[in-house]
């Protein structure tokens, strides 16, 4: 009888939400942890049941403890400490990559980061443990709460929407599909409820209510599912007819770009890969964000390389370093520029200087600070962002919006333009990165853009996932990172604006607004039935 006891989901919980000091901060970072496998590369979902299990006992410890607002927001910030450390820990191959000086940056950069990020998670957990009802619908406060700080987190002091809980869906998927209509914030609304409804079912008390929120989670993954199915069977996707696009795909490292003689290195590889056989089909090359280490505008030797395989054939579409004068300054962008070469003369059919820059990668918080504790060179190194974003007109192609590097994991930037273009083009060096969950995270973040649009998207990542992805988010063509070799793909047509793209987070505003309204209402009849019941 005792051990049948033991294993009683009730007696879990309450073991969980009274474990005191160290071991309930290790439960707490440890289900972080462990939640990063329900993202890319693993998407192992069910792991949210029990990280979310664990993270909504330990609040309702502390909810019902003397200082909950303290218990929640410490118990909210280890556990997000745990997910952000394990979901961002390939960062540091970027500050070893810039040379082995930079290196001793990563244990003090690494927690930082992943602190900085985690402050929502425990302002989400001190609001929760403060406000909510001691109902079994306390589950849709928690869903609302934790999805209106990451909604924050990715728009508060220029936003960072890394590992979102919508990205637990793989891209391309059947529940991937209703980002179509209410975006990666409403997705990640919906998941946190779906995972967080089982914990439920150990709460005693209740009776067969507890039963409700796990049912009905269930119930709303299916509709998702089956929802998302249809979409995908019901829709067709033909192509542009009339362009071919060469990705030329590079596995070349940035010890290797950046080395002895890595000008000269970078350039010979893709101008190889560019002169491919079957050039003379092509419409327009494609090169990957910062492709070679040099200013290729005022570079004679790379255009004229350039004028003399391209000269009256295919366009260039290539990222770029360019420099610039602004008043007596000379600044530094991260760009996309569109060349033709034609009678031997170069034009440039646009131009596109990247708006947002990498904190700490493109441009340095606290410049001065980093200054003064001895990485001088560090605070050097940055670029200076362009006015805003664009839709490019380039000749024989649809309206292209460029998207460089990280720009493609913020759904509100490809909104921002008034004119919609019929296809995106993400560019990236994920070279920064190595072997690691990071180029695979931001591949899947990528292809939600084209989810939420109904907008194809077109990849070309150095030593990161290049190729085509439909405007459903599916990749029929994928070009793994140690792949080399000049891809020829075809563009896939946009679909009609889909309700993501007309209405924003609207559906997401009226969730989470739905459940605060509904959670006042409550308090508020409490409050009147204990009026009444008082003599």
């Amino acid at each position: 009888m005792q051990i049948e006891r033991r294993f009683q989901p009730w007696t879990w919980r309450v073991r969980l939400r009274h474990l005191d000091g160290w071991r309930g901060l290790v439960a707490s970072f440890l289900a972080g942890m462990l939640a990063v496998l329900a993202l890319a590369p693993y998407h192992i979902w069910p792991v949210w049941i029990v990280s979310l299990a664990v993270l909504l006992w330990r609040l309702d410890g502390a909810r019902r403890g003397p200082k909950p607002l303290r218990g929640g927001f410490v118990t909210g910030l280890v556990f997000g400490m745990g997910y952000f450390l394990a979901g961002t820990f390939w960062v540091g191959f970027a500050f070893i990559n810039r040379g082995p000086e930079f290196a001793a940056l990563v244990p003090i950069a690494l927690p930082l980061f992943a602190a900085m990020l985690a402050v929502f998670w425990g302002i989400a957990g001190a609001i929760y443990a403060r406000f909510a009802q001691n109902t079994e619908w306390r589950v849709l406060s928690f869903a609302a709460i934790f999805a209106l700080t990451e909604w924050l987190r990715s728009h508060i002091f220029s936003g960072l929407p890394w590992n979102l809980p919508a990205y637990t869906w793989s891209a391309g998927g059947a529940v991937s599909q209703s980002a179509s209509w209410l975006g990666v914030y409403g997705l990640s609304f919906l998941t946190l409820l779906m995972f967080a409804a089982p914990a439920m079912l150990a709460t005693r008390g209740l009776g067969p209510r507890r039963l409700l929120p796990a049912l009905s989670g269930f119930a709303l993954l299916c509709v998702l599912f089956f929802a998302g199915g249809l979409r995908l069977l019901s829709t067709t996707v033909p192509d542009v007819q009339d362009v071919r696009l060469r990705i030329a795909h590079s596995n070349i490292t940035q010890a290797e770009k950046w080395g002895d003689d890595g000008e000269h290195v970078a350039r010979d590889r893709y101008m190889s890969l560019t002169r491919q056989p079957g050039l003379d089909e092509v419409t327009h090359v494609l090169w990957p964000e910062g492709a070679l280490p040099i200013y290729m505008l005022e570079d004679g030797q790379t255009l004229s390389r350039l004028g003399a395989a391209l000269n009256d054939g295919p366009a260039l579409i290539a990222g770029i370093n360019r420099r610039a004068r602004a008043g007596e300054e000379v600044v530094y962008h991260n760009s996309l520029a569109a060349m033709r070469f034609q009678g031997g003369e170069l034009s440039v059919d646009a131009l596109y200087d990247k708006v947002l820059l990498v904190p700490f990668g493109e441009t340095i918080p606290m410049a001065s600070l980093i200054s003064a504790i001895g990485f001088d060179e560090f605070a050097r190194l940055q670029f200076t962002p362009g006015p805003r974003a664009i839709v490019a007109e380039i000749p024989g192609l649809p309206p292209m919006m460029p998207l460089i590097c990280y720009e493609a994991i913020f759904p509100h930037f490809w909104q921002s333009t008034s004119e919609r273009p019929e296809w995106f083009f993400n560019l990236s060096n994920d070279a920064w990165f190595g072997d690691t969950s990071g180029p695979r995270q931001h591949l899947v973040q990528s292809r939600y853009r084209s989810i939420e649009a109904g907008i194809p998207l077109i990849r070309s990542a150095s030593r990161g996932f290049s190729g085509v992805v439909d405007p459903l988010g599916r990749m029929p063509v994928m070009i793994a990172p140690d792949q080399e070799g000049a891809f020829d793909v075809t563009l896939p047509r946009a679909l009609a604006p889909t309700p993501y793209s007309l209405y924003g987070d609207l559906l997401f505003w009226l969730m989470v607004l739905g459940v605060f309204a509904g959670l006042a209402v409550q308090k508020l009849r409490f409050i009147k039935k204990q009026k009444i019941s008082q003599p």
